[in-house]
């Protein structure tokens, strides 16, 4: 009768464990209902180690009946050893969770033994480097590239044909950074009817106007967009 009224008693226990992880799941268990679910779940602990205490006291009690009649007691599949410290150990040296920790920690991995240093090899003659091939010379036998003929192609309007990079680059070098009159120059330019035209009107307006020459690729390179513009 005891005995059923203690299964009774884990089983009861065990349902309204599972009933409170059911609330959990939905989200519906309230403060009173987690604190009922730890004491239930912590009696079912308490009971579960009383269980294991009196399993290893039979068992050590059948072994000890065995040995009194001399019959030599079956072997279990895993045997239970209570005294969890090494047998090599005395009592006192060793305490029961640092037993505990040595028999958790994993073994330290065997060093690996390095590998043979490799032979030195036989000093190989330095290979020649493989010759480049040549550039191909800038004549009327090598093809004229689509980049070659956008860089010459005529433009209908200048503002279009200078990049953004070029524009501070003149706006710099040949208008001593004022923008208006880059602006006037290219509205100029843009209006006029002939190459010949543009280029004195750069030679005489931009160019003589600056406190000092500038540099020849910027005068050079703004001259050539301007001979596109009439092309």
């Amino acid at each position: 009768m005891h005995q059923t009224k203690a299964s009774d008693r884990m089983n009861e226990l065990i349902r309204s464990v599972q009933h409170a992880l059911g609330l959990l799941e939905e989200g519906k268990l309230d403060l009173p209902g987690l604190e009922q679910c730890t004491e239930d779940a912590r009696s079912i602990f308490e009971r579960l180690v009383v269980l294991r205490h009196k399993a290893r006291e039979a068992h050590v009690e059948a072994e000890k009946r065995a040995a009194q009649a001399g019959a030599k007691p079956p072997e279990p599949a895993a045997p239970i050893r209570l005294d969890t410290r090494p047998p090599d150990v005395h009592p006192q040296q060793t305490s029961l969770i640092d037993a505990i920790a040595e028999t958790e920690t994993a073994p330290a991995p065997k060093p690996k033994p390095a590998p043979p240093a490799p032979e030195p090899l036989a000093a190989e003659a330095p290979k020649p480097p493989k010759a480049r091939p040549a550039a191909p010379q800038a004549g009327n036998d090598r093809p004229a590239s689509v980049a070659d003929k956008m860089e010459h192609a005529p433009v209908a309007d200048l503002r279009k044909a200078i990049a953004l990079s070029q524009k501070f680059w003149f706006v710099a070098e040949l208008f001593a950074n004022e923008r208006d009159r880059y602006e006037k120059a290219l509205d100029a330019i843009n209006g006029m009817h002939s190459a010949s035209e543009a280029e004195a009107f750069v030679r005489d307006e931009v160019l003589a106007k600056l406190p000092k020459p500038p540099g020849e690729e910027v005068a050079n390179t703004f001259l050539e967009l301007v001979k596109r513009r009439f092309r």
